[in-house]
């Protein structure tokens, strides 16, 4: 996982004309995607109070960027824009969206295998494991930390596949 990847071309330009304005309406912009070859450009928004989104939330970023889409010549005219919630099992692909999960269930799939170093301790089962879900319990630079089967396992963000949360939903009351 490239944590340190940047927008470009059309997706950095709508993301800086579109943060601005879901920041100004009271939300977080959560992630953007432009669907080029579909001409859809999907903002996800949260209230940064709850982490997430009602539509009627999403329904005010729509129509706070209305003037914006109506008047900038660059912008596709038939595009269709999406506001959403990021959702319950959201992606996490930015350093931010790791601080943002911290303390957090969340689910890893990584690529290749875990170290000897990294399963020094570790309780068996994990070693050969490729998909782990535990609690984020500490993001750095190069690497993450999660809490597996009471058992710290640090990662580097070069390991990872994805990364999303996965909340206990039954424990949700």
């Amino acid at each position: 996982m490239d944590i340190d990847s940047k927008r470009s071309g059309l997706e950095q330009k709508f993301y800086l004309m579109c943060e601005p304005v879901v920041v100004e309406t009271g939300y977080r912009l959560y992630d953007l995607e432009y669907l080029s070859h579909q001409k859809l450009l999907r903002l996800y928004i949260q209230d940064p109070r709850t982490g997430s989104a009602l539509i009627d939330d999403c329904v005010k970023v729509d129509h706070a960027l209305s003037p914006a889409f109506e008047s900038e010549d660059w912008i596709p005219e038939d595009i269709v824009l999406e506001v959403s919630s990021p959702g319950v099992y959201r992606h996490i692909i930015t350093r931010e969206h790791f601080h943002l999960a911290a303390n957090e269930i969340i689910l890893v799939v990584i690529t290749g295998q875990l170290t000897d170093e990294q399963v020094e301790g570790a309780p068996k089962g994990i070693k050969g494991e490729k998909k782990f879900r535990g609690k984020l319990i500490n993001v750095g630079e190069e690497s993450f930390s999660i809490e597996v089967k009471n058992f710290e396992l640090k990662l580097n963000y070069k390991q990872v596949k994805k990364v999303s949360l996965d909340p206990d939903l039954n424990s949700i009351k």
